[in-house]
């Protein structure tokens, strides 16, 4: 076998035939708005057979430790994986990584109780379908931001087209303190892309917003709810469970550097 470095923060390993069987990535991304303490992070990828699988992470790590100090600032080294690779997780492990955070599905059933929980003065909600262009646009810029993303318009579209689809928003006199995307699958109700402005966050925003959504979804007459967790996000997981969500499928693993 033998490795081939592609590109600043890319590699490829070649069998002795010269045929490729497998890559890998460091990419640098910034959470400024999720990620307080560590906004910059580097996430490794690693695609591969089983043969050359402890070679690319092994230079995907070193990679990756090279430009987490080159930033001589707080940040995080974490590795993407499916939660049933077994053999990935065992190579990680021994390089030093730690199982302890992912994307966790989350459940509730439905219920049509009424809100206990007040909107912060001066907000009100509201509801929309995402219909009108401008905001559309307006909605994805705030996503791409907020998610260190880079999808394009047919993408929130597409979301938009989800069976019973609403976006919920939390307004004040002068601004938007946050926006929940929710639709339907089959029979349960799924919160989707959540977001709360800084300087509305700790105020319950987001748990009024999600709790706004079960009523929506209590209309519509479903059974259940899913919410997709990011178990490190800060406040994620405790809003999940403040909101009566219970532990559900792991969807992704991140484990990460200590």
């Amino acid at each position: 076998m033998k490795i081939k470095r592609i590109s600043e923060n890319k590699y490829t390993v070649y069998d002795d035939e010269g045929r490729r069987i497998g890559k890998c990535s460091v990419t640098r991304r910034e959470f400024s708005r999720i990620f307080t303490d560590a906004p910059v992070q580097f996430e490794i990828s690693v695609s591969c057979t089983g043969e050359c699988r402890d070679l690319l992470y092994g230079a995907a790590v070193t990679r990756a430790r090279v430009l987490a100090a080159a930033e001589n600032a707080p940040c995080r080294v974490y590795a993407d994986i499916t939660p049933t690779d077994k053999d990935a997780l065992a190579v990680l492990t021994a390089l030093g990584f730690i199982n302890r955070d992912g994307i966790m599905r989350m459940y509730r059933p439905v219920t049509d109780e009424r809100i206990t929980q007040s909107v912060p003065r001066s907000c009100t909600i509201v509801r929309d379908f995402l219909d009108n262009e401008d905001e559309l646009r307006r909605s994805l810029v705030r996503y791409n931001e907020c998610f260190d993303a880079h999808n394009d318009v047919s993408w929130l579209r597409e979301i938009a087209s989800q069976e019973n689809f609403a976006r919920i928003l939390m307004v004040s006199p002068t601004e938007l303190c946050g926006e929940l995307m929710v639709w339907t699958e089959g029979d349960t109700g799924v919160i989707g892309i959540l977001q709360v402005a800084r300087a509305w966050r700790r105020q319950g925003v987001a748990s009024y917003l999600v709790e706004d959504a079960r009523k929506y979804f209590s209309t519509l007459g479903l059974k259940r709810i899913s919410f997709d967790v990011w178990l490190s996000a800060p406040g994620n997981l405790a809003l999940a469970r403040k909101s009566g969500y219970k532990k559900g499928d792991m969807l992704a693993l991140y484990p990460e550097i200590p």
